[in-house]
C-alpha cells in the first residue's frame, strides 16, 4: 500500500467551553473555515480506517492509520480522494462491509499549517482536535508534536482532557 507523502500530527480533547477557544483562536489569527455537518462512513479494512464522508463542505474517501507517538497521534494517508465520484462511491460499497457511522457538526479554523475542528456529537459532547499539517517537507516530526502541545496550552487545553482520536 503506498503512503501519501506528506506528515500530519493531531491531538484531540473534550472541550469544556466552545466560545473560550474559538475567541483564543481568532485573537492568535486563526481564520474561521466553516461549519461542516459531516455524516461519516466506516468501512472494513485490513489497516487503519478507511472512511467516506458526506459533509456540507464537500465529500471525500479516506485510508489512513493513526500511531500514538508522544502523546500526538501521527497520521499515515494512504488514500485522500475528494469530492470523489458516484462510481467511486458505489464501488467502496460493493467492495468493503460497512461496519459504522459517525455524525457531527464541526466549527473549521486555520491559523498557518495548523487546523482546529471544534465537534459537537448528537448527544452535546464536544471536542477539538488541533491538526499540525506539512505538504512540503517544511516542518520536522518533532516540529508538527510541538506546535500541537504549544497550541494546547495556549488554548488552555488540560492534559486530563486528551483523548485519541476517532468517534467509531
Amino acid at each position: 500500500m503506498e503512503m501519501l507523502n506528506y506528515l500530519d500530527f493531531t491531538l484531540k480533547a473534550r472541550l469544556l467551553n466552545k466560545q473560550v477557544v474559538e475567541q483564543n483562536l481568532i485573537e492568535l489569527g486563526a481564520h474561521f473555515l466553516g461549519i461542516d455537518k459531516q455524516h461519516d462512513f466506516y468501512f472494513q479494512t485490513d489497516k487503519g480506517k478507511l472512511k467516506y464522508r458526506k459533509g456540507t463542505l464537500g465529500t471525500l474517501v479516506t485510508h489512513y492509520e493513526r500511531f500514538l507517538v508522544d502523546n500526538c497521534e501521527k497520521t499515515q494517508v494512504y488514500r485522500y480522494d475528494q469530492n470523489p465520484s458516484e462510481e467511486s462511491v458505489k464501488q467502496l460499497y460493493l467492495t468493503h462491509e460497512l461496519v459504522g457511522e459517525t455524525q457531527k457538526i464541526r466549527t473549521l479554523y486555520q491559523l498557518e499549517n495548523v487546523t482546529f475542528h471544534l465537534d459537537e456529537l448528537p448527544d452535546g459532547q464536544l471536542f477539538i482536535e488541533v491538526e499540525a499539517k506539512d505538504y512540503g517537507q517544511q516542518f520536522s516530526e518533532v516540529d508538527l508534536r510541538n506546535q500541537c502541545a504549544k497550541l494546547f496550552k495556549i488554548l488552555g487545553i488540560r492534559e486530563e482532557d486528551v483523548r485519541q482520536t476517532g468517534y467509531l
